[in-house]
């Protein structure tokens, strides 16, 4: 049976790819809420109507996000 040593190295990189695996799942949240509060805004019938809506969705605590433009 052969055996596997880490050394500071693989823990390092390993990390490394577990932080970016993090920091991507977030960047997909971020985006994921962006486009419900944006597809609740543009169904809401009024102001009131889309303050409710993102309440109830948990989306009314969110920070506003600057859109990204295509290029």
């Amino acid at each position: 049976m052969r055996r596997v040593v880490r050394t500071d190295r693989s823990r390092t990189i390993a990390g490394g790819i577990g932080q970016e695996r993090v920091a991507a799942a977030h960047e997909v949240l971020v985006n994921q809420q962006a486009r419900a509060t944006i597809t609740v805004a543009g169904n809401a019938l009024d102001v009131g109507d889309c303050r409710e809506l993102l309440r109830m969705l948990g989306l009314d605590s969110l920070p506003p996000r600057a859109p990204r433009l295509r290029a």
